[in-house]
């Protein structure tokens, strides 16, 4: 469906490094042995088998980059985050490709997305001294995985709390949100990060991904994909043959399942005019998640006697088998003491923002997917 002959030409990634292009001509040198100018797969067979891997993952791409000479000074997660823009265009998935170009048109690796988010609230005062980050991310152990997003941010911003439980909604609800609130450093500021996730297995199939040390695939997000699903039997959307795989869930206590199936249910309405029928559902987890998040931050009046500020960072994050996991930007705003308008943030962090009425097919989808 995605399928194309060549490697999509769109830059994918910001590197912030004058030298980068020479460094990853030196590097490709390095492996071409035969000097043709390709990497064959006899040439890339080790270093390729040893990404597969994510248990090595990260020593394989620090000890290549290392051994070109360290072009800069830098921690061991800084060196994995260079040397993984320097190989990915090396060995990455043609059709994942270009699905996602297709779907979450500027999509950035997770390194670029931290980065953007840190540079531009330093700017505002935010430091991990003074700042509580917490997250509305699906439990899915996909999405917390070593050197990417999730664990990037904690690692900069020092710790982190949990709000969100299946599909990335907020169960910790209005009391979890409190608790937070009242857990960050006097006069500080609190950073909120939220998506759903969505994942792109080899072939391009959108929420679909093989797991590390499985052999089948599986689904990602399971529970969007499942209340999904579900929808289809109670006849509340048509039936889609383009679902990854048949998801069943017999359990009677499911709470977090029940009331994700429940907001979602009167959201898929034109998704027959979408380009994917599970890139729309994703969207639209982003925009309920959106509206929870939001509603807990007005509701709560005694939030500036508390706090200066609080920065709130929406999008999709996007789990990939090979080459880095992403994470499509949506939104980007701050709320100060004080001030009674918001801060829109996202194009000084994140450059331009993504067409995506191609993706859900009407102006009306993307309302309901809070995508303005």
């Amino acid at each position: 469906m995605y399928g194309s002959a060549t490697i999509a030409t769109r830059p994918l990634t910001r590197i912030f490094l004058s030298d980068a292009d020479e460094a990853s001509d030196d590097l490709f040198a390095f492996y071409d042995a035969d000097g043709n100018g390709y990497i064959d797969k006899q040439e890339f067979r080790a270093v390729a088998k040893k990404m597969k891997s994510s248990s090595r993952r990260r020593e394989v791409i620090s000890v290549a980059t290392a051994a070109l000479g360290s072009i800069f000074v830098a921690t061991g997660s800084n060196t994995f985050q260079y040397g993984q823009k320097l190989l990915r265009t090396r060995y990455l998935e043609e059709f994942a490709e270009d699905a996602q170009n297709e779907l979450f048109p500027t999509a950035m690796l997770s390194s670029d997305i931290d980065a953007g988010i840190a540079r531009v609230l330093k700017g505002r005062g935010f430091t991990p001294e003074n700042t509580l980050f917490g997250h509305s991310i699906c439990a899915d152990e996909v999405n917390n995985r070593k050197e990417q997003l999730i664990p990037l941010m904690l690692n900069r911003w020092q710790e982190g709390f949990a709000l969100g439980g299946l599909g990335g909604f907020p169960f910790a609800g209005k009391s979890g949100f409190g608790a937070y609130l009242h857990h960050v450093p006097d006069e500080g500021r609190l950073l909120v990060l939220f998506a759903p996730h969505v994942g792109i297995d080899e072939n391009g199939k959108i929420g679909s991904l093989q797991r590390d040390g499985q052999a089948k695939l599986s689904t990602a997000c399971g529970a969007a994909i499942g209340a999904y699903k579900e929808l289809q039997k109670q006849k509340k959307t048509a039936e889609d043959p383009l679902l990854v795989l048949d998801y069943e869930n017999q359990r009677e206590y499911d709470p977090e399942l029940k009331n994700i199936i429940k907001l979602l249910a009167p959201r898929l309405k034109g998704i027959e005019q979408s380009a994917d029928s599970i890139a729309f559902v994703t969207y639209q987890m982003y925009g309920i998640i959106r509206e929870l998040i939001t509603e807990e931050i007005v509701d709560t009046p005694e939030i500036f006697d508390l706090i200066q500020e609080i920065a709130v960072v929406g999008g999709v994050m996007i789990n990939r088998r090979k080459g880095g996991d992403f994470f499509q930007p949506l939104s980007f705003e701050t709320r100060s003491r004080g001030e009674a308008q918001s801060t829109d943030l996202f194009e000084e962090a994140f450059g331009d923002r993504p067409n995506l009425l191609p993706v859900m097919g009407s102006a009306d989808a993307m309302t309901r997917a809070s995508l303005y």
